[in-house]
């Protein structure tokens, strides 16, 4: 079964965003998958078309200005709408506190996690018609903080901030806009850091339920549910998907 929905899911080849995307994809979306790494976005396409998807991918950093225009661009030529954009792409440095981190991994890390964002619904809002969904993925790191992190979380909390603004702003629009905060969900990027003492911090509050961790498609599912017509109350969110760590 078709839907006529056309979606688009930044850092889409991997992790959450390859689990989101192929959500949509498994509804019968249009769905487009944009990362800035080639070899995966062209992978994850290529896997997701298999199974019946009907799937594009556009390589694409949404951080640098020119390429989200000629993305959007594109995107207009090509279906001239978007109904759904995930703004999940995402870059966290490990280089520790303000006082350990270089002027550089800062200056990364907001342009690929707030920037980013800001680009991408800046050239995209204007293909979108009224009933149009904006989800932005943050982190509870924003709303409860691990040491460590502190750009990473500085540039979350920024996207948190900016999601509630959206809501408002593009409400006349039609447009919803929420963010989407994963706890400590196993992808296989986490799952070479398991052992790291920020993440045994986050695992210390997230036994709530009886397990540490989420999956990546127990996150897509309320991603999904969220840019669903069930959802068309729901605007200002910013719902938490972590097993009840923040209780």
């Amino acid at each position: 079964m078709t839907d006529p929905r056309v979606c688009v899911v930044t850092g889409g080849a991997a992790g959450l965003g390859r689990a989101i995307a192929t959500r949509f994809a498994a509804a019968g979306r249009t769905t487009v998958l944009v990362d800035r790494d080639k070899d995966a976005c062209d992978a994850t396409v290529a896997e997701l078309r298999a199974n019946g998807g009907e799937v594009a991918g556009f390589h694409v950093d949404v951080s640098d200005e020119d390429a989200v225009i000629d993305l959007a661009e594109a995107l207009r030529e090509g279906y001239g709408k978007v109904d759904v954009l995930v703004n999940n792409a995402g870059y966290a440095t490990r280089e520790g506190s303000v006082v350990e981190m270089t002027r550089k991994a800062w200056d990364v890390t907001i342009a690929v996690n707030l920037t980013g964002p800001f680009l991408m619904a800046r050239y995209l809002v204007p293909l979108m018609p009224s009933g149009g969904v904006i989800l932005n993925i943050g982190t509870i790191g924003a709303v409860h903080a691990v040491p460590g992190s502190d750009a990473y979380i500085a540039a979350k909390g920024g996207l948190i901030a900016l999601s509630k603004a959206m809501a408002l702003s593009l409400a006349d629009r039609g447009i919803r806009v929420n963010a989407v905060n994963p706890g400590v969900v196993v992808t296989d990027e986490v799952a070479r850091h398991l052992e790291h003492p920020r993440l045994q911090k986050m695992l210390e509050r997230s036994r709530p339920i009886g397990r540490d961790f989420g999956t990546p498609g127990e996150f897509a599912s309320v991603v999904e549910f969220l840019a669903g017509e069930g959802a068309t109350f729901v605007n200002g969110a910013v719902i938490n998907v972590d097993g009840g760590a923040l209780c």
